[in-house]
């Protein structure tokens, strides 16, 4: 790796610029290109990261031929890729209002909303468009060292995120302190993707040591040896890697998104308000698709009479052309307010939250998220631990209470407490619908009606995703 000391600043002629080697100010696709090196907007010769392999707070900018021209470049390299993973830090969330460890008091990189609750804050223009990527095929994986759940607001699926450093909104996944061990499925996942992938975009990471920082570092070295495409990063501040990055790009990760956008013509929500509207989808409470078996149906839900018994059959969208003859009447149901049965989701897994998609529509486990359900954890450091559902939070995620076991070892090293209040996020329970979660964060202990029993029980539907 670079050595810990900072390159130094050129001010001889004209403005201040980074000095350093054309790879450290443009990455190994940028040799020979003549482009300027990037411009110092911010001093500070303070550490970024104390205690850690780090450089200086400065922040740089590129003049904006120079920062068009590697945007070209970017796009050029994710249409070749086969395999993209982003590998993003704080630095993505900042313009939401999550502050990060990096950045200055006086940073370019602070003008950002004020928050009452981090939990408050809503996906960056650059979580909308990575969202998209992999809506679109071109994101394949995700790495994420924050916690905020910002990737899944902007609607990317929790089956293909590793939040490798712990998550707010899976109960499963405590955050790991700085001194903390990473949970170990995880690690083996992150190790999993660095195997697969030819192209890392690091947005927003000070990349100053940390066991995930692998993704990055060994990508970048495959380049090197013919064998992948290679580390992007993307940042204001100098990174321990610059000197091996394959393209580096000094700017705030959203202007380099939205010109990323443009150049790949990306149909992305332009506006939270935009992908608000793109996400929304009724629910269908208690109805069961006879075909796939998931429940409640999410999207539109088609209704037929079969038989002589005049009884209901539902189905989902994607199964209806497979549910119901070609003869026969069908109709789409319209929404009609929740009942009973809300907040109650049939999914294929055992009893012991293990994954199970051969399961029959009958066989599958019913989990019941309404309050005061009775629950146990499966999964993570808090297996076994007992706990309740004490509701929803304003955005639809479920709390849930967990009553702690303080003879085993606390995870993460964090100090031990006889409760906590964590959060289940609802794309959790989303993907865990559709089979798409390896093992459920928790299941139910409490007795419900059977789903088979829940399609003679009434229903009802309502806005899931955004309240």
């Amino acid at each position: 790796m670079q050595s810990k000391k900072n390159t130094s600043l050129s001010s001889e002629k004209g403005p201040a610029r980074l000095r350093g080697s054309e790879i450290e100010c443009h990455g190994l696709y940028g040799r020979g290109k003549k482009w300027g090196n990037p411009l110092l907007v911010y001093k500070n010769d303070t550490e970024a990261r104390p205690g850690y392999n780090t450089r200086t707070r400065h922040e740089y900018r590129e003049e904006k031929s120079v920062l068009l021209a590697k945007v070209k470049l970017l796009a050029k390299l994710i249409n070749k890729s086969r395999r993209i993973t982003a590998y993003t830090g704080a630095g993505i969330s900042t313009a939401s209002g999550i502050n990060d460890y990096a950045s200055g008091k006086d940073s370019k990189a602070l003008n950002r909303p004020q928050l009452k609750s981090p939990f408050d804050a809503q996906p960056t223009l650059s979580h909308r468009v990575l969202g998209a990527m992999h809506r679109q095929g071109m994101l394949h994986h995700w790495i994420q060292q924050n916690h905020d759940g910002l990737p899944q607001k902007a609607g990317h699926p929790q089956e293909a995120i590793n939040e490798i450093h712990g998550a707010w909104y899976d109960p499963s996944n405590p955050v790991v302190a700085m001194e903390g061990s990473l949970r170990g499925d995880l690690f083996d996942w992150l190790q999993e993707e660095i195997q697969k992938a030819d192209l890392c975009l690091t947005l927003g990471t000070s990349l100053c040591g940390m066991s995930a920082d692998a993704i990055a570092e060994k990508t970048a070295r495959r380049a090197l040896k013919g064998r992948a495409l290679g580390t992007v990063i993307v940042a204001l501040q100098q990174t321990a890697l610059d000197s091996i990055a394959s393209l580096r790009i000094f700017a705030t990760i959203d202007e380099v998104m939205a010109l990323l956008a443009t150049e790949l013509d990306l149909d992305y929500p332009k506006t939270n308000e935009d992908l608000k509207k793109r996400l929304k989808r009724e629910t269908h409470w208690g109805r069961q698709c006879a075909r796939c078996g998931i429940m409640p149906i999410m999207g539109p839900c088609v209704s037929s009479a079969k038989g002589h018994t005049k009884a209901a059959v539902y189905s989902c969208e994607k199964c209806a052309s497979t549910c119901f003859r070609k003869d026969e009447k069908t109709r789409r149901l319209d929404s009609k307010g929740a009942t009973s049965m809300q907040n109650i989701y049939s999914v294929p897994y055992k009893p012991n939250g293990d994954r199970d998609i051969t399961l029959k529509p009958a066989q599958r486990l019913t989990l019941d998220l309404r309050a005061k359900s009775k629950i146990v954890m499966t999964d993570g450091p808090f297996a076994g631990d007992k706990g309740q559902i004490l509701g929803r939070t304003r955005e639809g995620h479920y709390r849930v209470e967990i009553i702690h076991d303080l003879t085993r070892e606390w995870p993460h090293k964090q100090r031990k407490r006889p409760t906590t209040v964590r959060i289940l996020g609802k794309w959790m329970v989303e993907s865990a619908l559709r089979g798409a979660l390896p093992k459920l964060p928790l299941v139910s202990t409490t007795a419900v009606t059977s789903a088979a029993g829940a399609q003679k029980s009434g229903s009802g539907s309502n806005s899931w995703w955004f309240k």
